[in-house]
Parts: C-alpha cells; sequence; structure tokens
C-alpha cells in the first residue's frame, strides 16, 4: 500500500468518539422506531442498548482509561441506572424516552456539546422543562 493510499484511508476511519457516537445512534435509533406494541421489538431495542452501557462500563472501570475520574464516576453512575432502568423497560413497565434522552445527550457529549447538569444525589433523572440528565 502506497503512502498516501494509507493516509487517505487514515483520515478516513472513524475516531473512538466517533465510533461511540455512531454506537449511541444505532441503538438510540432502534429504540425510537419501536412500535409501543411491539414487545419483542422493545426487549431487543432495549437489550441491545444494555449491552452498549454495559461495553461502556467496562472501559471506564479499565485502568487505562483516561478520562477523568469525576467524569468516569458520572458515566458510571449512568451506566447503573440504565442497566436498572432497562429491565424495567423490558418487561413494559416504564417509558423508553429516558433511555432515549440518556443517549441522545451522551451523544451531544460526544460532539462537544455536553447538555448535562450535574446534581449532587448521583442518580439520573430526566430534569422537567430542558430534558436534561441530572447526575
Amino acid at each position: 500500500m502506497s503512502v498516501a493510499a494509507y493516509q487517505k484511508a487514515n483520515q478516513n476511519a472513524e475516531n473512538p468518539r466517533q465510533t461511540e457516537y455512531r454506537a449511541f445512534a444505532i441503538f438510540t435509533r432502534a429504540m425510537e422506531e419501536v412500535e409501543e406494541d411491539d414487545l419483542v421489538g422493545r426487549v431487543k431495542a432495549v437489550a441491545n442498548n444494555q449491552r452498549l452501557w454495559i461495553t461502556l462500563q467496562k472501559d471506564l472501570l479499565l485502568e487505562n482509561n483516561s478520562l477523568p475520574n469525576e467524569l468516569k464516576a458520572q458515566l458510571l453512575s449512568i451506566a447503573f441506572w440504565v442497566s436498572r432502568y432497562s429491565r424495567q423497560a423490558m418487561k413494559g413497565e416504564a417509558a423508553l424516552d429516558p433511555l432515549i434522552t440518556v443517549n441522545k445527550q451522551i451523544m451531544d457529549g460526544l460532539k462537544g456539546n455536553p447538555s448535562q447538569q450535574i446534581s449532587g444525589d448521583g442518580t439520573p433523572t430526566a430534569s422537567p422543562g430542558d430534558g436534561n440528565i441530572l447526575l
């Protein structure tokens, strides 16, 4: 492979943030598109989203993860919430909108436009009015 071809391929490759953004976009869209009465589709969409968050959680716990500790703690808190909430959502006991909102806010952060607000209680919830997640 010539140097020019390698450089072109390298320029077209996604960076890790772009890959994470794309993964969140795929699973968020799947949750948005599932029909209300499609229990199998709902379980599949939420389970796939949960696997994404488990993967993120594992990465956050790696020693070589270079994110600031405070951000890692916040993301882990959200990941734990996603896990608990997903169990309810898969049973049809909870709406998908909060999971979609969380994912979109993570996507905003990956684009460099964080829309998160921080509260002291450590529990992510949808803020009425603006849709931001409170940590």
